[in-house]
């Protein structure tokens, strides 16, 4: 068996990969550890895939970042049989981990980590992307790419940035038109909607429990759909939203839920789409789900 830490260096607050490479020092010279810094969007996904098919064995590949690292080596070894992925949370937001038991610290203690069996967990399917914790469309792309470009003035920080990219969208971004067809069946198409959902993971935006009945190994995709509503409600909303109360819930009955096998979307004008938080612009999304698709390396102690 084979050892591949993939390492971002710029990672969360920029230093916590330090600790990482200090714990792996009692490895030195073993030849079956490797240590790659990553270089560039998508290096991680191609150097681990390259790693992982010439290797001739089995690889633990650790991804040492945050949900994007992470994201890019479930992208590249995701299809590859002789390998399991463990996230090393150094990163800002980490919420695939939110979705199991066990706390940020195991995962960081890297022993552990080297010492603990996987698990087969499903993944979604986004065209030729893969997501292992939720595909979104609407309010919440709306917010990601307005964080940007609050991002690029001066003395405006990157919570700051998102807080006010939520303020700027709760007046301008509220109302997407795209149709939904869930199973092959077709929904409501005559409504525009604030945004929808499609979650293996339970949380997104740096703790929102977007999804709280997602189960990343169930074999169903939780599908949320939240129809556009007034600014009051809104903010009614996000309250219960944010802390995963939003489901089956009586007061909210501009909140649909499902479990689902495939979600479409479509629309005759270019949307956006979120996977895992990167942004694509689309006309139509099929999402699938592919059931027991990847081995995922979690801490000993996990009761998930």
């Amino acid at each position: 068996m084979r050892h591949l830490f993939i390492i971002n260096k710029h990672a969360g607050k920029g230093g916590a990969w330090a600790d990482i490479v200090s714990q792996l020092e009692k490895y030195k010279g073993d030849k079956s550890f490797e240590l790659h810094y990553t270089t560039a969007k998508g290096d991680a996904a191609t150097f681990s895939r390259e790693y992982v098919k010439n290797s001739g064995e089995f690889v633990r590949v650790y991804a040492c970042g945050g949900d994007g690292t992470l994201n890019e080596v479930i992208n590249g070894v995701y299809d590859l049989e002789n390998c399991a992925v463990a996230p090393v949370p150094i990163g800002s937001g980490n919420d695939f981990i939110r979705s199991f038991s066990a706390d940020k610290k195991e995962y960081l203690d890297i022993d552990n980590l080297i010492n603990a069996r996987d698990r087969k967990i499903d993944l979604l399917k986004c065209g030729d992307r893969i997501s292992a914790n939720s595909i979104t469309v609407g309010f919440d792309c709306a917010v990601a790419k307005n964080v940007e470009k609050f991002k690029k003035r001066r003395f405006i920080s990157a919570s700051l940035a998102y807080k006010l990219s939520i303020f700027y969208c709760l007046f301008k971004e509220r109302r997407h038109g795209f149709s939904v067809t869930l199973d092959g069946e077709k929904q409501k198409a005559d409504n525009t909607y604030l945004l929808s959902i499609c979650a293996k993971g339970k949380y997104y935006g740096g703790g929102i429990k977007c999804a709280p009945l997602a189960d990343n190994a169930d074999g169903y995709i939780d599908f949320t759909l939240v129809t556009t509503v007034g600014v009051l409600k809104f903010i009614v909303m996000l309250s219960t939203f944010t802390k995963g109360k939003h489901i089956n819930n009586p007061k909210l009955d501009f909140v649909s839920h499902k479990k689902v096998k495939s979600v479409v979307y479509e629309n005759p004008e270019p949307f956006e789409i979120g996977i895992d938080g990167e942004i694509f612009t689309v006309r139509k999304a099929e999402i699938e789900l592919l059931k027991d698709r990847l081995k995922i390396i979690i801490p000993e102690n996990d009761k998930g």
